[in-house]
């Protein structure tokens, strides 16, 4: 009875992570288009080369698979433009 139990909240966690993952992928990605979108704009050059750092940064984040530092990234692109 105990292991079926455990089971079961196992599974759940882990179904949990899996959609949180799912999110935090999508995020990320939907993230890299719109600095992609920010950089045709025309925005001053101290703007632009964060944007491209952040975009370098993000690309990277993707290949590894690291979803909350390519958030990170994508939110520091987020911080150059509302400056």
């Amino acid at each position: 009875m105990l292991r079926s139990a455990l089971l079961t909240i196992m599974l759940l966690g882990l179904m949990n992570a899996t959609a949180a993952m799912a999110d935090d992928k999508s995020d990320c990605q939907k993230g890299v288009a719109f600095i992609k979108a920010e950089l045709k704009k025309k925005h001053p050059a101290p703007v632009l080369a964060t944007l491209r750092k952040a975009l370098s940064g993000a690309e990277t984040e993707v290949i590894e698979q690291d979803w909350s530092e390519c958030s990170d990234h994508i939110k520091s692109a987020r911080t150059a433009l509302s400056r």
